[in-house]
């Protein structure tokens, strides 16, 4: 019986061990503001963006209704008005419709510049939500 236990707790060991050694640490803040996030309320989208360096900002997302095929080349994300746009395929989305993502771009760039800002998906030109980037508090 004692036997058995010792190789329970060193499998348990091993397997907690194994698993929070290679977890993957989500990049942290270095902002001392808020981040920025757009909701989307007719396809139930959540994006908010953070700044984790000071010329470095990260944009997570994920919309869970409204994406009705899966074909990331025709769905799109813009801001600002034709400022920037880039397809889910640039920016690596993965489509299961209805839901799209959950995803994670990092780039250049300052969060505060992005506040204020239209923030929209489309579908080849239709725009299927659209909101106003804002500070989270």
């Amino acid at each position: 019986m004692l036997k058995i236990r010792v190789i329970t707790t060193f499998i348990a060991l091993f397997a907690f061990i194994f698993t929070y050694l290679h977890a993957t640490p989500l990049p942290r803040s270095s902002s001392t503001e808020d981040p920025a996030v757009a909701l989307l309320k007719k396809i139930n989208g959540v994006v908010t963006f953070d700044q984790i360096a000071p010329d470095t900002g990260a944009t997570y997302g994920i919309i869970f209704k409204g994406i009705d095929e899966n074909s990331p080349e025709n769905y799109f994300i813009s801001i600002g008005d034709g400022v920037y746009k880039e397809s889910f395929a640039k920016l690596a989305i993965t489509i299961d419709p209805p839901t799209a993502g959950p995803w994670n771009v990092t780039g250049t760039g300052n969060v505060t510049a992005l506040v204020g800002l239209k923030f929209a998906v489309l579908k080849n030109d239709k725009v299927l939500d659209s909101t106003i980037i804002e500070r989270y508090a």
